[in-house]
C-alpha cells in the first residue's frame, strides 16, 4: 500500500469536506493551523509566502493566531487569519479588572484588524498551587459567573462582528463536566455571536482512566450526548489528544513544593502543564465521525511541536485520520 504524501492528504481531506458540505446544506468547514507570534514559531519561516505555502500544502485553509508578540517579520496578513486565540490568563479572578480589559482589548482589536471570523477565549481559573496539587479553590459555577461579568464588560457596546468562542480546559470553569454549567455560561454572556470552542484534548484530561484513542472518542461522544441541546453552539473544534492520565496519577502520588523563585516556578509549572497537555494528533480514523457529528464551521489542528518538520508530520497524521 502506498502511503499518501502531504499534498495528497490535503487533497483527500478537501474531497471529504466537499462531500460533507453536500450533506450539510453547503456550510463550509475551514481547516486551520495554529500559529503563535512568538520566537518558537516565527523563526521557522522565512517569509509570509513561506508560511502560507506550509499550511496550504498541509491542507489547511488558514491560521488561528495567538498574538503573543509583535509580528516584526510581517509573517501574518489579514487574508491568512481566520481565528485569533486570545492570550488568556490561568489565574485572573483576583487581578485588576481594568488591567484585564486593556489586555484582552488588544487581542480583540488585533482580531478586528486581521478581519478574523472568530476569537477564542478560555473560561477557567487556576493558580500555580492548584495546578500542582489539584486542590481547587473555586467551583465551576463560581468561575463561570465571574467570567460572564468580565466578558460582558469586554464586549457590551462594542462593534465587533466576529464569533466569540469560549474554550474549555480541565480546571474549574468551562470543562463540559456539567451541561447546566455550560448553559449558565451561554445564558450569562450578552454578546449575540457567542459560541463554544470544543478542545478535545483538554476535555480528555478530565478522565485519568483513558488509555486509548478509541476510549477517548467514546468519552467525547458521551459528553456530547449530555450536551445534546447545546451542540449547535459548538462552532469550532481544537482537535488534538493527550492520554496523560497515568502521568497525573503518578504526579499526585508524590508531594510537590513550588519553587520560590518566580522564573523557576514558571518553568516548573509549565513543564508540568505540557506533560499533561501534549497536543498530539488524533490518529484514530473514527475521529472523523466526531467532526461529522458536530458539523463545526472551524477545525483547528492544534499541536505543540518542536520543529517545522515535526509540525508538518503532525499535520499529515491528523489529516490522514480525517481523510
Amino acid at each position: 500500500m502506498v502511503r499518501p504524501g502531504r499534498a495528497d492528504c490535503g487533497a483527500l481531506y478537501r474531497r471529504k469536506m466537499e462531500r460533507t458540505r453536500d450533506r450539510t446544506g453547503g456550510s463550509e468547514l475551514k481547516r486551520l493551523m495554529n500559529f503563535a507570534i512568538s520566537q518558537d514559531d516565527v523563526e521557522r519561516y522565512e517569509s509570509r509566502e513561506d508560511l502560507r505555502r506550509f499550511y496550504e500544502t498541509a491542507g489547511c485553509d488558514g491560521l488561528e493566531v495567538m498574538p503573543l508578540e509583535e509580528d516584526k517579520k510581517g509573517l501574518v496578513g489579514p487574508g491568512m487569519v481566520v481565528g485569533v486565540h486570545a492570550c488568556c490568563f490561568g489565574d485572573w479572578m483576583e487581578r485588576d479588572e481594568e488591567e484585564l480589559i486593556r489586555h484582552f482589548r488588544k487581542d480583540l482589536d488585533y482580531a478586528r484588524r486581521m478581519k478574523a471570523e472568530f476569537v477564542v477565549f478560555h473560561v477557567t481559573q487556576v493558580d500555580d498551587e492548584e495546578c500542582v496539587t489539584y486542590r481547587m479553590r473555586h467551583s465551576d459555577a463560581e468561575v463561570v459567573q465571574a467570567a460572564c461579568v468580565l466578558i460582558n464588560r469586554l464586549l457590551d457596546g462594542q462593534a465587533y462582528d466576529f464569533w466569540f468562542l469560549m474554550e474549555n480546559l480541565w480546571w474549574p470553569g468551562l470543562n463540559y463536566l456539567d451541561a447546566s454549567v455550560t448553559r449558565m455560561l451561554l445564558e450569562g454572556v450578552h454578546y449575540k455571536k457567542k459560541g463554544l470552542m470544543l478542545d478535545t484534548g483538554h476535555f480528555l484530561h478530565t478522565n485519568r482512566g483513558l488509555r486509548t484513542q478509541k476510549e477517548a472518542l467514546m468519552y467525547l461522544h458521551g459528553m456530547l450526548d449530555a450536551h445534546k441541546e447545546l451542540l449547535s453552539y459548538i462552532k469550532g473544534i481544537h482537535l488534538h489528544q493527550s492520554l496523560s492520565g497515568a502521568y497525573v496519577k503518578e504526579w499526585l502520588s508524590r508531594p510537590h513544593v513550588l519553587e520560590e523563585d518566580p522564573p523557576k516556578r514558571m518553568g516548573q509549572v509549565f513543564e508540568h502543564i505540557f506533560s499533561i497537555d501534549r497536543h498530539l494528533p488524533f490518529t484514530e480514523p473514527e475521529v472523523s465521525g466526531l467532526v461529522d457529528r458536530l458539523k463545526p464551521s472551524y477545525l483547528t489542528l492544534e499541536y505543540i511541536t518542536r520543529s517545522r518538520a515535526e509540525h508538518a508530520r503532525y499535520l499529515r497524521e491528523g489529516m490522514e485520520a480525517l481523510s
